[in-house]
């Protein structure tokens, strides 16, 4: 009787892994429309000056890019290939400010993976984040491995002319948990 209860555990075992795997491969539309009607909205925040937003950061192997617009003057774009280490998709969130004098923006992409202290369960293959808009004068930048500890400067490229920061191949360790870069509006006349 023994023989014959772990026979049918075995079997209804891989039967439960031939379904997975043909559900995987065979993506069920009717499911995926589901799936997609009853996500829950990610967090969010605006308010004058300041666009802040939650993001599903995919590791699919693939380029991928996030942007969005703080106003008419800024916009911030992160693009992304990753590969998973632990999970397939951790939550990413993206913040645009302004100074209150609008003299200065900043782009701010972090890690938001509560479970593992910020720190992402990802491997990075390369980042890019660029701010557009009018801003003209770059700040300074700064990129962090996790949330206590910085890059090494030879990690990573930054182009002050292009507002962008980039990873520099065969020398990023694929760890990212946060970027940031701040720039300034043009000086007018006055200011000088």
């Amino acid at each position: 009787m023994a023989r014959f209860f772990t026979f049918c555990v075995l079997l209804s075992f891989m039967i439960c892994l031939t379904v997975s795997k043909s559900a995987k491969k065979n993506k069920d539309p009717e499911f995926e429309a589901f799936k997609q009607e009853n996500k829950k909205p990610k967090w969010s925040h605006v308010e004058e000056g300041l666009h802040a937003e939650a993001f599903d950061l995919i590791a699919s192997g693939e380029t991928l890019t996030f942007e969005r617009k703080l106003d008419k003057h800024f916009s911030c774009s992160f693009s992304y290939a990753a590969k998973p280490i632990n999970v397939t998709e951790e939550e990413w969130r993206v913040s645009l400010t302004v100074s209150p004098d609008g003299s200065a923006y900043s782009c701010h992409v972090f890690c938001n993976n509560e479970r593992q202290g910020l720190t992402s369960e990802v491997a990075f293959q390369k980042f890019h984040l660029k701010i557009k808009g009018d801003a003209t004068r770059y700040g300074y930048t700064e990129v962090y491995r996790d949330p206590d500890n910085k890059l090494a400067e030879e990690e990573y490229s930054v182009d002050e002319d292009n507002m962008e920061v980039t990873q520099v191949d065969g020398k990023f360790g694929s760890r990212l948990s946060a970027v940031v870069i701040v720039a300034g509006m043009p000086l007018n006349h006055e200011e000088l």
